[in-house]
C-alpha cells in the first residue's frame, strides 16, 4: 500500500495526506484503507490495548489523492458533518484536463443521477422534470434508470492554473459534494481529467496512455473547517504526489 501521511493531529481531528489508490473505508478483504490504516496508527502511538475512535466526515473516492481530515471523538465527527451539511467548509482540487479550456475562468451548475452501471450523468432540467418510478426519459427517448431516487444539484468553481500544448490545470472550489462530480462534470463540459477510466474520451485515454499517465489526476489539495473545539479556522494544504501535476506547479 502506498504510504498514508498524518499531517497534523490534536485530541479532536487526525489529518491525512491520502494516496491514490486507496480506499478511505469499506477496503476489500485484506486490503488496508485509510480507516483501518488509521486506528492502527492511534493504537501503536497511544499504546492502546482496543482500538481507538476515528470516523470519516467526508470521503475520497478510492483513485483520489488527497486531504481527509478523520474525527477521533464522535463530538468532532458530529460538528464536522453540521459544518459541510451547512456549506461552511471549503474542499480544492487540481485537475489536470485534457484540451485547452478557454475560460480563465468558470462556474458549472449541473443536474446530476447515479446510474445502475454504478456511474454518473449530467442531465438537462427538461429530463431532471421527467423522472418518474426511477426512470427519466432521455431527450433523445431513450429510457434510463437511476438508483438514489432523485436528481441532485452540482456545482463548482473553476480557475484555470496553467495551460499546455494538449492539457489544462485547474484549481477547483467544490461547492456540493456529489458522488464522481468533478470527475463527470469536467468531462462534461468537453475535458475529460487525464487518467480517468469512467469518464474518458477515446483522445483522452490515448494521451494518457501516451504520457504515461496511470494514477488519475485529480487531488483534494486544500480542505478548510472551523475547528470543532476551538472554532479557529484551520486549513490543510498539501503538495501533490502526482508528477503530472507537481511539474506543473513547479514550472
Amino acid at each position: 500500500m502506498r504510504e498514508i501521511k498524518y499531517i497534523y493531529e490534536d485530541n479532536d481531528i487526525l489529518v491525512c495526506h491520502k494516496p491514490s489508490g486507496v480506499a478511505t473505508e469499506g477496503a476489500k478483504a485484506y486490503t488496508m484503507d485509510l480507516i483501518s490504516s488509521a486506528r492502527n496508527y492511534l493504537a501503536r502511538k497511544n499504546r492502546q490495548g482496543k482500538p481507538p475512535y476515528v470516523a470519516t466526515v467526508h470521503r475520497l473516492d478510492q483513485p483520489v489523492e488527497g486531504v481527509v481530515v478523520l474525527a477521533k471523538t464522535k463530538k468532532a465527527a458530529g460538528d464536522i458533518a453540521s459544518q459541510i451539511k451547512k456549506r461552511s467548509t471549503d474542499k480544492y482540487y487540481y485537475a489536470l484536463c485534457y484540451g485547452i479550456v478557454p475560460e480563465d475562468e468558470g462556474h458549472l451548475s449541473d443536474y446530476l443521477v447515479r446510474t445502475e452501471d454504478g456511474l454518473a450523468k449530467v442531465i438537462s432540467e427538461r429530463e431532471k422534470d421527467s423522472l418518474k418510478d426511477s426512470c427519466i426519459t432521455l431527450e433523445n427517448g431513450d429510457k434510463l434508470r437511476i438508483v438514489a431516487g432523485e436528481a441532485k444539484k452540482a456545482e463548482l468553481d473553476y480557475t484555470v492554473i496553467k495551460r499546455t500544448e494538449n492539457t489544462t490545470l485547474l484549481r477547483i472550489k467544490l461547492l456540493t459534494g456529489r458522488f464522481h462530480q468533478i470527475r463527470v462534470q469536467i468531462s462534461n463540459m468537453g475535458y475529460p481529467i487525464l487518467g480517468e477510466k469512467r469518464y474518458e474520451s477515446r483522445e483522452s485515454a490515448a494521451y494518457s496512455e501516451e504520457q504515461g499517465i496511470r494514477d488519475i489526476c485529480l487531488v483534494s489539495y486544500k480542505f478548510a473547517l472551523d475547528h470543532p473545539t476551538t472554532k479557529k479556522r484551520m486549513e490543510f494544504e498539501i503538495v501533490p504526489n502526482n508528477l503530472h501535476i507537481k511539474r506543473l506547479l513547479g514550472d
